[in-house]
């Protein structure tokens, strides 16, 4: 199946494009340091996904590092929102945030469940 089409890669693939909106509005001292850190781990959920995708055995393994990535993801933006009184991310993002990883993590959690082995 083409990557296009699958809708794990489109979802994670609009999150990192949102994701760039929410960085070029953080603070400096944080946009260098936890917002590089919010670029990279989404960047790395797609590229998990995309591995995992492609993957012929041990797909569950594969999947289970994009549930890692989710999880990174949402410390970071937890901690982005707990610094909000410094230039962090406001209410509003993080709730954004929050909403688009749950999802995400429930297609991939879905999708790990359809390649584990019991």
């Amino acid at each position: 199946m083409p990557i296009e089409t699958f809708i794990v890669y489109q979802k994670a693939f609009d999150f990192f494009v949102w994701q760039k909106s929410v960085v070029k509005h953080l603070a400096k001292i944080h946009k260098y340091s936890l917002g590089v850190h919010i670029e990279n781990e989404a960047l790395a959920l797609l590229k998990n996904i995309i591995v995992a995708n492609m993957a012929r055995a041990g797909k569950a393994k594969e999947i289970e590092r994009c549930l890692v990535s989710l999880e990174i993801l949402k410390i970071l933006f937890r901690a982005g929102y707990e610094l909000n009184r410094e230039g962090g991310i406001n209410l509003k993002q993080y709730e954004a945030s929050s909403e688009k990883l749950v999802e995400l993590g429930n297609l991939c959690g879905g999708w790990f469940k359809k390649f584990q082995t019991s």
